[in-house]
């Protein structure tokens, strides 16, 4: 009995009742944080393979773990750049399976260029630093004011240049010919 005259069953002191959790209540409340990952730990993706950097800053950190898509574009509101980023969130499973990262190569927003560019939702992603933006423009001749998607390998080569948005079907197949991507589907439990 409580204070109040009335039975409290073992259910309830175990459970809590009302606003209240009791000890099972917490134990689940830290079980289910346990295992799905707190979100503000960190990303909600993870590595492509263990010992690969989860945010690479630079492409040469990504060779051997991801198969970068770098979309150089003028500005973050270009509909081009917009488009392509769609179509690799919403297939962001095949871009996990993948191991492909969204990379975008911006120049620093102008003033009055509204909220400048935001990752995507579901796709995994990488910002790069300054230098090594101005370096892959350089290695792939990206005037500032053009748009350009090219995927490159885990080997770091440039396996597809396109001036246009890419779809993820055309990703996909082109990643799936790939020697690196038929062992990976070979192996149980990759991707």
């Amino acid at each position: 009995m409580n204070p109040a005259g009335r039975r409290v069953s073992r259910c309830a002191l175990l459970l809590g009742s009302g606003p209240a959790f009791g000890l099972l209540g917490w134990l689940l409340v830290w079980l289910l944080v346990w295992l799905l990952g707190w979100p503000a730990a960190g990303p909600a993706w993870g590595q492509a393979h263990p010992g690969c950097p989860v945010r690479p800053q630079t492409v040469a950190a990504m060779h051997g773990c991801y198969r970068p898509v770098l979309v150089f574009s003028p500005a973050a509101a270009d509909p081009r750049f917009r488009q392509q980023k769609a179509m690799l969130d919403s297939a962001a499973d095949d871009v996990m399976d993948r191991n492909m990262l969204f990379v975008p190569l911006l120049p620093p927003p102008a003033p009055g260029d509204g909220a400048g560019y935001v990752p995507p939702l579901d796709a995994p992603s990488a910002t790069l630093p300054e230098e090594e933006d101005a370096a892959l423009r350089k290695r792939f001749r990206v005037a500032g004011r053009e748009f350009r998607v090219v995927l490159l390998g885990e080997d770091g080569g440039a396996k597809l240049e396109s001036a246009q948005p890419v779809p993820v079907d055309r990703l996909n197949s082109l990643i799936d010919s790939m020697p690196t991507r038929q062992r990976e589907m070979k192996q149980p439990h990759s991707n």
